[in-house]
């Protein structure tokens, strides 16, 4: 492995591992300032520079070959310079605790979930975005490495408890929470939905 492939390796795959580790904890996350938040600001702001960083390669350059590019660039400016000349690219994350809903409007935990809110191109889901944007990025820089990323979704038992916790371990404070209920469609594929059922929440609290 070059030097060129291991910065690529540290900077961007590692972290977007290991973000994708911990989302898929059952932990109960405040939306506004956490962990995930800071590193996947951090991220962004890799993906976004390390082509110019390793050859030279303006970010304006690549921003109009690749939408999911374009997303980590404007939200990699949104982080540092707070409001942008077009605030057509300004986005903010939060995070919310993903939930499957089944026929019987039981639920069951897939993961948190770290949602770009961009002005123009509306909610985007951060890991899907940032593993394209890595995918693009590697193969501008011409950079070859086995790795195949998989957003993790737990595929526990449907019930109708939710228990999550709060922890120390990810967030400084805690100042309530959000809650995503999906529920796959005829295409296989998980679309929003209302609850629209009764269910137990026990969230248990090291604050």
């Amino acid at each position: 492995m070059n030097e060129e492939e291991i910065k690529f390796v540290t900077e961007i795959i590692k972290p977007w591992d290991m973000l994708n580790s911990e989302l898929f904890k059952a932990y109960a996350i405040s939306p506004g300032m956490n962990d995930y938040i800071v590193n996947a600001n951090n991220l962004a702001l890799a993906i976004k520079h390390i082509a110019e960083f390793l050859h030279k390669i303006k970010p304006e350059t690549l921003v109009p070959e690749s939408r999911s590019y374009e997303i980590m660039s404007d939200l990699a400016d949104t982080k540092k310079h707070g409001e942008l000349r077009k605030p057509e690219r300004e986005c903010k994350l939060n995070v919310a605790s993903k939930f499957e809903r089944n026929d019987d409007g039981k639920v069951r935990f897939l993961r948190n979930t770290i949602m770009i809110n961009h002005n123009t191109y509306g909610d985007v889901d951060f890991l899907s975005c940032a593993m394209e944007s890595a995918k693009f990025v590697a193969k501008k820089l011409n950079i070859s490495i086995d790795w195949t990323p998989k957003i993790i979704d737990n595929n526990g038992e449907f019930s109708d408890e939710i228990n999550l916790h709060v922890s120390h371990h990810n967030q400084v404070t805690s100042s309530g929470f959000q809650f995503q209920f999906v529920q796959l469609n005829e295409k296989g594929e998980f679309e929003n939905v209302d609850l629209n059922s009764t269910v137990k929440l026990t969230i248990t609290s090291e604050f």
